[in-house]
């Protein structure tokens, strides 16, 4: 129960849910918080979230829930063992996930909650490396860019602290098919092949980054997250982007403002003239046109646009 934790526990708690979501996208998974109850029998679900990458039906939300214990034998013998487990969990009839279960433990080493991964497509590096980079988040990540949110269309990579490719998703594989580049594994991103200095500096520093790169006529978004924040303490996970459409899509939303923002302006400036003319024609006994006229004249003379004389002449007026 939240209520019997320690302020440390809580916090951390607190930081490493900022990037559960990010956690079941870059992993493929649903991904759930467990705690204790106090009443033994059961096991509250802190929080529970399912990826964006993963396709199919989606599970029932259980946050805020109770399951019995029985139910989840894995989870409950990692929250009384502390250590991590492995098994299956059958979704349906003949239909499994793996479950990948991860205790959360204190700067003391106690077990206060557990973690699961639960997923049909695994993929064990990028499980193994998705735990590390939450449970070694060291401040709140839900406002970084660089920590947002991913996509079923969207590449991953995990680069090792030599800056070896050591797993790869299947759109990662066909963005680089398209780059010309074929078997991932074991390629170096600082290759001439590939050539990402931004990996090797994420892993160098501990701080992650981002770039926006053209390659082979698509404008891709790279987002390289260092799975321990400290310089050279271990991997990186790197996020590929193909924002090719959705930046055509951006500039064209940018045209089409900026042309109704032009036709707005029009507008207002024609119901100034057309007041302005009113005053004139009322004023002096002109015509429309001779009114329009004097405008273009007094606006020549003085230097100043129409808009701004209609607006004097109103003003005056009043």
């Amino acid at each position: 129960m939240l209520s019997t934790l320690t302020a440390e526990q809580k916090n951390t708690l607190q930081t490493m849910l900022s990037g559960l979501e990010l956690a079941a996208d870059i992993a493929h998974a649903r991904v759930t918080v467990y705690l204790l109850d106090s009443d033994k029998r059961f096991l509250q679900v802190l929080k529970q979230v399912q990826p964006l990458t993963q396709l199919g039906k989606a599970q029932p939300d259980l946050t805020g829930r109770k399951v019995r214990v029985v139910e989840e034998p894995l989870v409950h013998r990692t929250l009384q063992n502390n250590i991590p487990l492995r098994g299956m969990r059958e979704l349906e009839l003949g239909v499994f996930n793996s479950f990948w279960v991860y205790p959360l433990r204190d700067v003391r080493g106690k077990c206060y909650g557990a973690l699961s991964f639960d997923t049909l497509d695994p993929d064990e590096v990028i499980i193994r490396e998705t735990v590390e980079l939450l449970l070694n988040l060291t401040k709140p990540v839900d406002k970084d860019s660089n920590y947002k949110r991913l996509t079923a269309a969207d590449g991953l990579l995990v680069v090792n602290v030599d800056k070896v490719i050591t797993a790869a998703n299947n759109e990662a594989k066909h963005l680089f098919q398209v780059m010309g580049i074929g078997d991932l594994l074991g390629k170096r991103t600082n290759h001439l092949e590939i050539n990402w200095p931004l990996v090797g500096m994420v892993i160098d520093t501990g701080v992650a980054g981002g770039k926006e790169f053209t390659s082979h006529g698509m404008l891709l978004a790279l987002r390289v997250l260092p799975v321990v924040p400290k310089a050279k303490a271990g991997s990186a996970i790197v996020i590929l982007q193909d924002i090719t459409e959705l930046r055509k899509k951006e500039e064209e939303l940018e045209a089409l403002n900026a042309e109704l923002a032009d036709l707005k302006e029009s507008l207002e400036i024609r119901k100034l003239l057309e007041k302005a003319k009113g005053i004139l024609m009322a004023a002096h006994g002109l015509t429309e046109q001779e009114a329009y006229r004097k405008l273009q004249q007094f606006s020549m003379v003085k230097r100043i646009s129409l808009k701004e004389l209609a607006e004097r002449v109103i003003a005056s007026a009043k």
